[in-house]
């Protein structure tokens, strides 16, 4: 069994930011008197604050572990999905740039009417990923082809057929952070050199 928490880095730096968001959107509703479209438009940010900090909170609690029965989100909220019953996975890039400069990974798995979302500031997101991907090709799934691309921008596929060697998806590290671009055949540094390419053959 392997154990996957969310770093505690990313963890502490999202409460930060969500708590100064609720705090500045939501102290001036208690001191300060506001005409009602203000009201709403600084209620509306502070809950959106509050929904944040809610959610940082609950990934800092949890843990994902991945057994040879399944896939588990432990702690509040806890999620179950058996291999065998795994029918979607998708895997979804978000870039916070225009040019896609910096962003970070969701994986997206279901089976048996639940849903887990993970995202990739967990540690050894790649390796999560590409046990996933195995059990999925197991389970003989058909998966997008964004999905696909960001597989493949993972090192976890090779490159789609016909491809020309252009830029494709940003490079992800274990981290969930993203790496800089790297030359054909090379690999960007802090991930787990023991899980390597899973090529078609």
């Amino acid at each position: 069994m392997t154990v996957h928490r969310y770093e505690r880095g990313a963890i502490v730096w999202d409460m930060a930011r969500g708590g100064l968001g609720l705090v500045v959107t939501g102290l001036p509703l208690v001191v300060t008197p506001m005409a009602t479209t203000m009201t709403v438009i600084f209620g509306g940010l502070a809950t959106l604050f509050g929904v944040y900090v809610i959610r940082t909170w609950l990934r800092a609690a949890q843990a994902i572990e991945v057994d040879a029965e399944g896939i588990h989100r432990t702690g509040p909220l806890r999620v179950s999905i058996p291999w065998d019953e795994l029918d979607s996975m998708g895997l979804r890039y978000f870039s916070t740039r225009r040019d896609k400069g910096g962003g970070w990974m969701e994986l997206k798995l279901a089976g048996g009417g639940t849903k887990l979302p993970v995202e990739s500031s967990i540690d050894d997101f790649e390796g999560l990923v590409r046990h996933c991907m195995l059990v999925a090709r197991r389970n003989d799934l058909e998966l997008s082809e964004t999905t696909l691309d960001n597989l493949r921008a993972l090192g976890l596929m090779g490159p789609a057929p016909g491809a020309d060697g252009g830029d494709g998806p940003p490079t992800f590290g274990s981290s969930g952070h993203i790496a800089p671009k790297l030359e054909p055949g090379l690999r960007p540094r802090g991930l787990d050199q023991g899980i390597g390419p899973d090529r078609d053959r």
